[in-house]
């Protein structure tokens, strides 16, 4: 129906917006997708996880069990809040997203995702003031480097909040995403830097490898996101 004077159908005013939760439309992949894609993100999650626990042993733990305070004599409170927050940003992290994507437990997804993001907002604060503060690095490099990674983790957390606020899922859930990989690249610069490879190398390439082992995970996190989007329409 028309309204006269109008040019505006009553149905098409009125007709709902599409589910944020519902899958696109367009895209070639239908439900029966669903098994698999829930499949591979909780396989994903498992090696995240698996590869995060022994880097956490060997950085984090020492700060947290003291046994690295020495080394950390005038900053050992801002070091000890920013593992905390990271032990918290890795472990609940990686449960906030299982949880997303497997839809197990659905009902705690809310308290995991703030205890998440409070870690998070500690870990990448204190690490944004150590950035500052640069402790024990004479590069500058370096700072610049950790101080724009943790901007750059608060940045897309506080998207993750907002679209969660607003009940837009699909975003809530691509930016929490984002915000997990950008979290596991702690995990990714300590690997990479352990590698024979880097044994000896200069301080030029310390700074190359922090910000490419943030940076290259990003834009492979973006590609996966967006692939669907280019995907084949679906025939009328």
């Amino acid at each position: 129906m028309v309204l006269p004077g109008k040019g505006v159908s009553i149905a098409s005013s009125q007709r709902p917006e599409r589910d944020a939760l519902s899958p696109k439309m367009t895209d070639v992949a239908t439900h029966h997708d669903v098994p698999r894609r829930k499949l591979f993100g909780a396989v994903l999650i498992g090696l995240a996880v698996l590869s995060a626990a022994p880097i956490w042993w060997l950085v984090a733990w020492p700060v947290l069990n003291g046994e690295a305070a020495p080394q950390h004599a005038h900053h050992c409170s801002y070091v000890f809040a920013h593992a905390t927050g990271g032990t918290l940003m890795l472990f609940v992290g990686a449960l906030a997203i299982f949880v997303g994507w497997t839809r197990r437990g659905l009902r705690f997804h809310k308290w995991i995702g703030y205890t998440y993001l409070s870690g998070g907002a500690l870990g990448a604060g204190m690490g944004l003031y150590l950035s500052f503060l640069q402790p024990h690095s004479f590069l500058p490099g370096v700072g610049i480097a950790t101080g724009a990674l943790a901007c750059v983790w608060l940045a897309v957390a506080g998207m993750a909040w907002r679209a969660a606020r607003n009940k837009r899922f699909d975003s809530h859930r691509e930016w929490m995403t984002r915000s997990y990989v950008l979290t596991w690249t702690f995990v990714f610069c300590r690997i990479v830097m352990r590698l024979p490879a880097f044994a000896n190398v200069d301080p030029a390439t310390i700074v190359a490898v922090i910000w490419a082992t943030w940076i290259a995970p990003l834009i492979a996190c973006e590609i996966v996101l967006q692939w669907g989007d280019g995907a084949k329409l679906r025939s009328p």
